[in-house]
């Protein structure tokens, strides 16, 4: 007999939220966080946003660089376990103890690049600590959230994601427009975003906690994969932590803070991919990874891509037909980056679906390929780097382009080559 711990969420009372609602719900949240996004585009000067924009690149380096595949394993193997409660928990404990002593090795480096790449864009000393603090914090809230919010996703328990994420943003917002409004110095706006993302994090934690038992242990029975999944996977995400957030990057490399806010501004309209990307995380994923045939493994496969397509093709649309409305969102700063919009958002889109792709393989742990990923594409990172000027914004869009297509031919590679194996042997399935 299942104990109550152990039910479904469904019989446990958690509402389930249909997908016509989710989408809609989806939409609000992606308004609320576009307005927050094109406010403080507008309201702060491009010395400013650019220093905003590199904050927040090098926070999601620090969440992909200390995360090292620990969403993955815990989505692949919690799914497997599901719905046991107390398996569950302990998958979970297992995922947060590697993520603390991965996170604590890569603080000191990480800190030490921070102070010397924040007052290369003109930081101040004071400002470029407090930034670093900051982004150290909301790093480790950040990881937190993730792996609750799997928990959530596994148990069908999306309208409870949904809530918190409207509320967090919401405060998020008026936080900003007072910011705007007031002058506030750049470290107070991302402190506010931080305090955000806690109280999101706290939300999360207390919503999960029907779905978990009560426990703090770890198990070796799913440590040990996934220790070989982070030494497997380590060098693949560094070089991905940063790979990831390449146009800021370079932008703050090799041209002026003016780009970077130009970049960064037009990487604010990626908000409009928002509805996209939550659809694929809480719905389609967690189906993806507890699936058990290959034919519904490929049918799951083909409907998330088909959800990406259909939701990103309205943008690209909007950017083709009337430009300037796209860039009257962001302001007059950056009114001059017409010629720019429409090959930027082709950029963006192709990272989009590759992206999707990548989630794919993650969903099924199928991720063998990627030891060969950084050896195949630096090479072709440093001839681009060395062919293009990168002290022009169309020199940066047309490197991500160029990177992003050939990371979403890996991709697709990679999914095809253990999909087949899959299909040879359905009883070995797993990072092949």
């Amino acid at each position: 007999m299942v104990s109550d711990k152990q039910k479904p969420p469904s019989e446990k009372g958690l509402a389930v939220l249909p997908a016509w609602r989710f989408v809609l719900g989806q939409a609000a949240l992606t308004g609320v966080n576009a307005l927050t996004g094109f406010a403080l585009v507008r309201g702060l000067e491009k010395a400013d946003y650019a220093a905003y924009s590199l904050t927040f690149s090098l926070l999601a380096i620090a969440v992909n660089a200390s995360n090292m595949g620990l969403t993955s394993a815990l989505l692949g193997l919690g799914g497997r376990v599901w719905p046991d409660a107390t398996s569950v928990r302990l998958v979970l404990n297992s995922a947060q103890q590697l993520r603390n002593r991965i996170g604590a090795v890569l603080a000191l480096p990480f800190v030490a690049y921070c102070g010397w790449q924040l007052p290369h864009i003109g930081v101040d000393v004071p400002q470029t600590a407090l930034l670093t603090a900051l982004v150290l914090v909301a790093a480790w809230v950040q990881m937190q959230a993730n792996f609750y919010a799997i928990v959530l996703q596994l148990g069908k328990a999306v309208a409870a994601l949904l809530r918190h994420d409207l509320m967090s943003a919401a405060l998020k917002l008026m936080g900003v427009f007072a910011a705007v409004q007031l002058g506030w110095p750049v470290w107070a706006v991302v402190g506010w975003i931080v305090a955000c993302l806690w109280l999101n994090y706290w939300a999360y934690m207390r919503a999960a906690q029907p779905l978990l038992s009560d426990s703090s242990d770890a198990d070796e029975i799913y440590l040990r994969p996934m220790r070989v999944l982070v030494r497997a996977n380590a060098v693949r995400t560094l070089y991905w932590s940063f790979e990831g957030q390449i146009t800021i990057l370079l932008c703050a490399w090799f041209a002026s803070a003016e780009r970077l806010a130009d970049v960064g501004a037009l990487g604010r309209l990626g908000v409009l991919f928002g509805i996209f990307q939550s659809f694929v995380a809480s719905y389609t994923l967690p189906d993806l990874a507890k699936a058990r045939t290959p034919t519904l493994v490929l049918r799951q496969a083909l409907r998330t891509l088909g959800a990406a397509a259909v939701l990103l093709a309205p943008i690209l649309v909007w950017a083709a037909l009337h430009p300037p409305s796209l860039l009257w969102i962001l302001g007059p700063n950056y009114a001059d980056l017409t010629e720019q919009l429409l090959p930027f958002l082709l950029a963006s889109v192709v990272g989009q679906l590759a992206a999707v792709l990548y989630q794919i393989c993650t969903a099924r742990a199928w991720l063998s390929l990627n030891r060969y990923y950084v050896a195949v594409a630096l090479p072709l990172q440093l001839l681009l780097i060395s062919a293009l000027d990168l002290r022009q914004i169309e020199g940066v869009i047309l490197f991500a382009g160029l990177n992003n297509l050939f990371f979403l031919l890996f991709n697709a590679v990679m999914f095809a080559r253990s999909w087949l194996r899959f299909v040879q042997d359905p009883t070995h399935d797993g990072a092949c």
